[in-house]
């Protein structure tokens, strides 16, 4: 089984709309052409511009307005799947990605076709030019997993080493984040750090992590957004 990610982007058409679209029709063609497991998230905090600046990093011009993640047995099959993506979707760019679920979400369990409780960040990670490809995924994947489940609020994390780009006009993404957080942590940075009330521990993970991303991340290079998580399949996932 081979997870594929595709990053979307939409025109004017809105997030949630296209959403509504994805979900009951496109989701269930999708299903019948032998996807084993089917996600969207999708960036349609249309009311709350505001609190989402600081979800909001962009380096690719335009950035994407979320993921689809769906699960195939093989890669070569996706054709079929591509299509119906590429008539719902102005744009797509897809991924075949290693996962590794680092995080499983115990504390919110998803339900088919329902959205995630809190906001799910997906950030879209290149290789800065310092680094060699495997110092990168070392660095990211052996030192900064700890720092990030020890400092953050998130409960559910996964991270996607790219394997390949599925087509030659791909951005140049070497790993792709899902992380889902409480909803109070877009308005409260302490949340999201989990160390409400505690500004001295806050400062503390702050610093820890922006250090330690620091090591494998060109910040004019990063792509992050905030978005709601809908998970499409059986409640359980891999790892529960």
């Amino acid at each position: 089984m081979e997870k594929l990610i595709y990053a979307f982007w939409r025109d004017e058409e809105p997030a949630a709309a296209l959403r509504d679209r994805f979900i009951g029709e496109t989701a269930p063609r999708i299903k019948e052409l032998g996807a084993e497991r089917l996600q969207i998230s999708v960036a349609d905090f249309t009311d709350m511009t505001g609190t989402l600046r600081n979800f909001s990093i962009t380096s690719m011009n335009p950035r994407p307005d979320g993921i689809v993640c769906l699960w195939l047995t093989s890669a070569w099959r996706r054709e079929p799947v591509e299509r119906l993506l590429r008539e719902t979707f102005p744009r797509i760019a897809g991924y075949a990605v290693a996962e590794s679920t680092i995080l499983p979400n115990v504390e919110h369990p998803s339900r088919e076709g329902h959205r995630t409780a809190g906001f799910s960040q997906v950030t879209f990670l290149q290789v800065p030019p310092r680094l060699g490809a495997a110092e990168w995924r070392r660095t990211w994947l052996e030192e900064h997993t700890p720092v990030a489940v020890d400092t953050q609020g998130n409960f559910r994390y996964v991270q996607n080493v790219v394997v390949m780009p599925l087509s030659a006009d791909c951005p140049p993404v070497a790993g792709i984040v899902e992380e889902c957080f409480p909803l109070e942590a877009m308005r409260d940075s302490q949340v999201f750090f989990d160390a409400v009330g505690d500004t001295e521990e806050y400062q503390r993970r702050t610093a820890l992590m922006v250090q330690s991303s620091a090591k494998f991340i060109d910040f004019d290079k990063l792509d992050v957004i905030a978005t709601s998580e809908y998970m499409l399949h059986s409640s359980s996932e891999p790892g529960l």
